[in-house]
């Protein structure tokens, strides 16, 4: 599928600019909005637009994303809130999926009216579902879901998944996506232990903390999972 001309997905920050979504592959979008691109090829014009000095972001380190994401994609296919998967480009590296017109986060932060009670009881059911299922989700902000034309809430970025029973990461991976304005929630996780990083203070400090949705943060899901 030809890329060519189609726009940069941004989201929205919390001071109401646009900004980057994430530091792991280029979104984008198609010219009629139907189709989102996440696109894995190496280098790529968005990961440079803040800095264009990122020694540790390598093809190696986006290499093991893109698989990883395709590993939970299948794992997660069957799930109501997985998203709408057209086509995947292997040899470029590129996922194509379903669009919808934005993201959660488009919706919270642009100022439209949006109930709470709908989505914090669908975000809630999907992180639920997702535990249960045995999986640690980091990847659970607004611009990680978006909804369908069914109100149906949907997930993307599942590249940044592990399993809840071995949470594990290269330290050299997360060293790669990672912003230096988030490097604290690496610090979180502990020291490497032979170069690896567990991930489950991570999850735990996202969902009771550091995710927020508009003004409200995660920690109901946080109680709700580990009763603390």
């Amino acid at each position: 599928m030809n890329i060519d001309n189609w726009t940069p997905y941004l989201k929205i920050s919390t001071d109401g600019y646009p900004c980057m979504a994430q530091q792991t592959y280029e979104p984008l979008v198609s010219p009629d909005g139907k189709t989102f691109c996440k696109n894995y090829s190496f280098p790529n014009e968005y990961q440079y637009r803040e800095t264009t000095d990122r020694p540790l972001y390598t093809d190696k380190v986006v290499d093991w994303f893109f698989f990883n994401e395709l590993t939970y994609l299948e794992v997660m296919e069957h799930k109501p809130y997985a998203p709408e998967v057209l086509d995947v480009d292997f040899k470029n590296r590129r996922i194509f999926l379903k669009w919808y017109g934005e993201s959660c986060n488009q919706i919270i932060y642009s100022g439209k009216l949006w109930p709470q009670a709908q989505w914090r009881k669908q975000i809630r059911d999907i992180i639920v579902d997702q535990y249960d299922s045995g999986i640690y989700k980091l990847t659970m902000y607004p611009h990680c879901h978006y909804i369908d034309n069914n109100d149906n809430m949907r997930a993307i970025d599942w590249y940044g998944c592990v399993p809840i029973d071995e949470p594990y990461i290269e330290e050299k991976y997360m060293q790669g996506i990672i912003h230096e304005t988030a490097q604290f929630r690496l610090e979180e996780t502990g020291i490497a232990i032979d170069n690896v990083l567990n991930l489950e203070t991570m999850f735990k400090r996202s969902l009771g903390t550091h995710v927020l949705w508009g003004d409200q943060d995660m920690s109901y899901i946080y109680k709700e999972l580990f009763s603390e």
